[in-house]
């Protein structure tokens, strides 16, 4: 057989592993229909496509047609999922009505999570308490995460409840046909897995893996250990053993093994991770059978067992040698709370524009409206006790009962509900650059592309770009916060360059312009890039001490102010004053020997993003 080239293999490594993700995916369909509620739900991590509804459908042949299936859409509120007033059943009958929740209509069956990543973190809470504490049996979550590797995946709070995890993105259309087809007909519900056993050994394994791969959540211990029992029962065996554990291990968290070359003897004389081993496992640790004395054959020496596997998995995701698995990193990823600290109106609440997150009893602003919906639910329960105060006021007033208007609802002020609305606010980053010295013409050059860059990707958040230079004696605004790529590219043309350092003045300008981007209701992000060495005063003078207080206390105001900060070292070779600057700025350190454009693109763009959350 003609051996493959480079492309030919990796063409043929990529259909293998969109193969293989089928099959887990298949194998994850019969799980879910026999664990059901008790592992929780699934994880699906999978854009828009064929696959994905194949995949959805076949789910739901196997579990049956008398499985209701819940649709949670996308922006819900608390009323939907946990039930109202129908207010069309209230008005009919004349008395109060309540309308079931999403939530309890998907009890026993399943409710789908479309675009889970951006459910809000309260629903995801109240979701997360109803899987936890279920009114009937519990139902079965399945959460669609069309996140990209570069986005925050969906909420911990909901995540820690799945147990399995599966990816399409890798998988063709092709691949589907590859493999077997799902058995036809209902799976049924067998609680007969309960009583699976699994061995103290298998069981720290999990734990010594789950850990070292950074899910330190003990609901992830249990879900393992739940999978692992179903695998078994779904093999015929009454007893867990390795292989279960390492298909587990697969479906729940992602690990598997990257193919490694043949290690050295020496290499494979090295001791490994304190796991308990196995007693057949000290065969391998033996030297070659010519460097020692010969021995008297008393037991057969057999295969290593899949336990030395777990092993070498174990020393693998502690050095990091494993398969580039969405879910291994899943856990190390920013959230949407992340980058918390040195953020300035993130999200702008009781505001005239944005989405809805509540309703207040009070107006957020002095023109707002009630809203009709809410106001008529918070009356309806008092329509008897009102209609009945004002029969006997008309009475006691003498009035007939036939000139007496009688209002088709009884609404007071204290009803008036008004919906609270909140929007990110938009980010602006403000970039102070050194443009003095021989090396201006680099740094102003990759500024220029990165600016460039960053416009590109800021234009559908709305946020905005600015640019501050300082050279000789003092700072100019080069570039007023704008979004239009056309005319940054205008006024980035020809920017000058060379002189000595007034360090102090360009931190003020940029801190007087983050002032004023605050004030216009933007999150500020300043990125410094410097190499620490200010040696002219405010006031043009060439005084470095003086120039070094000046800095220290600009600095401290700038902490104060709690700003997103980054500060960049863009000198020739790493400088502790760029690391004192940090520190005082309170700001996140870069160091950047070559100031590419694409990596401070990269950078500011993420640190913009996590200042809008």
């Amino acid at each position: 057989m003609a051996e493959l080239g480079p492309h030919d293999a990796f063409e043929q490594a990529l259909d293998d592993r969109g193969t293989e993700l089928w099959a887990d995916a298949m194998l994850a369909i019969e799980l879910l229909c026999v664990g059901r509620a008790a592992i929780g739900g699934l994880w699906l991590k999978a854009r828009s496509g064929g696959v994905r509804d194949l995949f959805l459908s076949r789910l739901q042949d196997r579990l049956g047609a008398d499985t209701q299936w819940t649709r949670l859409p996308p922006g819900s509120s608390f009323a939907n999922l946990i039930g109202g007033i129908d207010l069309a059943a209230t008005s009919a009958q004349g008395r109060m009505i309540r309308q079931q929740g999403l939530l309890a209509r998907a009890e026993g069956g399943v409710l789908l999570i479309p675009m889970a990543e951006r459910l809000d973190p309260a629903l995801a809470a109240l979701v997360a308490k109803s899987v936890d504490q279920p009114i009937g049996g519990g139902f079965l979550v399945i959460a669609i995460d069309e996140s990209l590797d570069e986005e925050a995946p969906i909420s911990n709070l909901l995540g820690d409840r799945l147990a399995l995890r599966v990816d399409l993105d890798g998988i063709a259309w092709h691949h589907t046909t590859s493999t077997s087809e799902t058995a036809v007909g209902t799976a049924d519900v067998d609680p007969a897995w309960r009583t699976v056993t699994i061995d103290d050994r298998l069981m720290k394994a999990l734990a010594s893996l789950s850990l070292s791969a950074g899910h330190r959540s003990p609901r992830i211990l249990g879900h393992l250990v739940r999978t692992a029992r179903l695998l078994a029962w779904h093999d015929g065996r009454v007893k867990t053993n390795e292989s279960d554990v390492l298909i587990v291990l697969r479906l729940c968290l992602g690990l598997r093994l990257a193919p490694q070359p043949e290690a050295s003897p020496t290499e494979a004389n090295e001791p490994g991770p304190d796991i308990d081993q196995h007693p057949q496992q000290a065969e391998e640790q033996r030297p070659p059978a010519d460097m020692t004395e010969p021995e008297e054959p008393s037991e057969p020496t057999t295969a290593p067992t899949q336990l030395d596997t777990l092993t070498e998995m174990l020393a693998a995701v502690q050095a990091g040698g494993l398969v580039a698995d969405p879910w291994i990193s899943i856990c190390q990823r920013p959230t949407r709370g992340a980058g918390s600290a040195g953020k300035s109106g993130g999200v702008r609440k009781n505001a005239r524009r944005g989405r809805p997150f509540g309703i207040g009893l009070a107006p957020p602003h002095p023109e707002a409206k009630p809203d009709i919906v809410a106001t008529l639910r918070a009356a309806a329960p008092f329509q008897r006790i009102r209609a009945a105060q004002r029969l006997a006021f008309s009475k006691t007033d003498a009035v007939p009962a036939s000139d007496a208007r009688t209002p088709r609802a009884f609404v007071t002020r204290d009803d008036f509900r008004y919906v609270r609305l909140r929007h990110a606010a938009p980010s602006t980053a403000i970039f102070v650059v050194d443009a003095s010295g021989s090396t201006a013409l680099e740094r102003l050059g990759e500024t220029k592309g990165a600016i460039e860059q960053l416009l590109a990707r800021c234009y559908v958040r709305r946020d905005e770009v600015a640019l501050i230079a300082f050279r000789g004696t003092g700072a100019d605004l080069l570039l007023p916060p704008t979004r239009s790529l056309t005319a940054a590219k205008r006024k980035l043309a020809a920017l000058p360059g060379g002189g000595p350092t007034p360090l102090a003045a360009g931190l003020k300008a940029g801190l007087e312009l983050a002032l004023s981007v605050e004030r216009r209701g933007s999150s500020p992000v300043l990125v410094l890039l410097t190499d620490g060495s200010g040696n002219i005063a405010l006031d043009g003078t060439p005084d470095r001490a003086r120039a070094a207080d000046e800095l220290s206390r600009l600095a401290a105001s700038c902490k104060l102010r709690d700003f997103r900060t980054i500060c960049i070292d863009i000198a020739r070779r790493p400088r502790d004053s760029v690391t004192n600057l940090a520190q005082m700025l309170g700001a996140d350190l870069h160091v950047l020997k070559k100031a590419d454009a694409g990596r401070v693109s990269h950078l500011v763009d993420r640190s913009m993003q996590e200042a809008r959350t």
